[in-house]
Formats: C-alpha cells, structure tokens, sequence
C-alpha cells in the first residue's frame, strides 16, 4: 500500500538490511528527536518482533526495545511475527508529527494491531490500538511486552520515572485509560526495562478483560536537561 507523507514527516523503508525491516521513522518539528518503528529479530532467537528505537540530538537514547501483548491462551505474542500492510501520517500540529502503523501476524487468523505515534520536540508518546478480528473479539491480557532499553536498569520502577541518560534524563510516564490497568517497569534482563500491568486478586494472570477494538494507553518517553522536568510529560489527550 501507498505511504502518504505530509511536511516533513519521514516515513523509510529500509532495504531489507537483515536488521531492521520495514523501518519506519518519525522526526520531531525540529529535526532533533527521532521515533524508529521497525521489525527486529530478538538476539535470543525466537520469532520476529516489532521493535522502536528513539534518536535524540544525533545519539540513540533508547536502543533497540521491543513491543507487544501478551494475549492469554493465544500465541505468538501479539507484536510477532507482524507484517506492515500499511503506513501513514495521522493528526498533525505544528507542536508533534503522528505516524500510525498497521501490521497484519503472519500465520494467524487475522490478529492484527496498529501502532500510533507522536514526536514533540523533547517527547514521544506511543500506544496499541487492536482492532476486531476473528480471534480478538473479547481480549484477555496479561501482560504487556513494552520494553524500555535506555542504558539504566533499576529493579522496577514506579511511574513517572526518571532515569538519567547522556547528561540528562528521560522520564518515563502513561496517560492512563480509565477501565485499563496502570503500568509499572520491571528490570528483565542487562539494561532493559520492561512494562508490567497491575492486576486484581480475582484472576491473577489476567491484567485486562474486554472486548475489541481496544485502544491502550499512551506510553511517553519526555527527554529533559533536569530530573524535575523529565518527570512532568508533555500534556496530551487521551484522542
């Protein structure tokens, strides 16, 4: 399908460089900040996954992290093994560019989720929208696979959070969604930081129950010169 681009929004398909593929890159209004969408293979093996990585000044503020759900009963994870079918600019404002992804999973029965994005000057929002299919009509959830790789790793975290990076710090933060649990960070593995879903004692595996299409919370990374301003995001609505 066609790529539409408006202004400066950049929207690259690598050529097939074995690292990433179908790549796709969101740059902020000053050129400054920079949102990478993009297929990846995990270095321990496995199936193919979305993955994002986030440019800031010309360094790589957050390596390669991976994206997804954890559906319960289903696999693979919702995020594998995903093809592109198509890519375009959303809502735009002379504040932030919005890319919104859509993949189909290769080898499913239509599960499919899209991914939408919006780079402000010193901030990137980003969150799933999963739309109906076959297999996804009610949804249960148990976890989120959002990782978050930025050279730090505390045990967890609480949110917001700020972690200092490259002489300055990047906070970490959600608009929440009423009906979908809060997110906290978990340390997985080196450096990575990984999201985790709050979930009640009555079903202690399932974070989220309901019912498709669904839309999840933004996830928003906010890049400051202080702790105390990476720690107050950037105001955005929940649309």
């Amino acid at each position: 399908m066609g790529v539409r681009r408006w202004g400066l929004l950049a929207l690259v398909l690598c050529a097939g460089n074995g690292v990433a593929q179908d790549e796709r890159r969101l740059v902020s209004p000053n050129g400054q900040l920079e949102f990478r969408l993009f297929i990846s293979q995990p270095g321990s093996g496995g199936l193919p996954q979305l993955a994002y990585q986030v440019w800031y000044h010309g360094r790589e503020a957050v390596k390669t992290s991976f994206l997804g759900l954890n559906i319960h009963d289903q696999e693979p994870m919702l995020g594998e093994n995903d093809g592109l079918i198509s890519s375009h600019a959303g809502k735009e404002t002379g504040a932030y560019r919005t890319l919104v992804a859509e993949y189909m999973q290769n080898g499913s029965i239509g599960r499919m989720l899209t991914v939408e994005v919006r780079v402000w000057d010193d901030a990137v929002a980003f969150r799933y929208v999963i739309p109906r299919s076959t297999a996804l009509v009610e949804i249960l959830i148990e976890d989120e696979l959002t990782e978050f790789d930025i050279g730090a790793a505390p045990a967890s975290l609480k949110l917001p959070a700020a972690i200092p990076s490259g002489g300055g710090w990047i906070g970490i933060s959600e608009i929440p969604r009423a009906g979908f649990p809060l997110m906290s960070l978990v340390h997985t593995s080196g450096s990575v930081l990984a999201a985790h879903l709050e979930r009640g004692t009555a079903h202690p595996l399932i974070a989220f129950e309901g019912r498709t299409p669904l839309t999840c919370p933004w996830r928003v990374l906010t890049f400051a010169a202080s702790r105390e301003s990476a720690l107050h995001p950037v105001a955005i609505s929940d649309r």
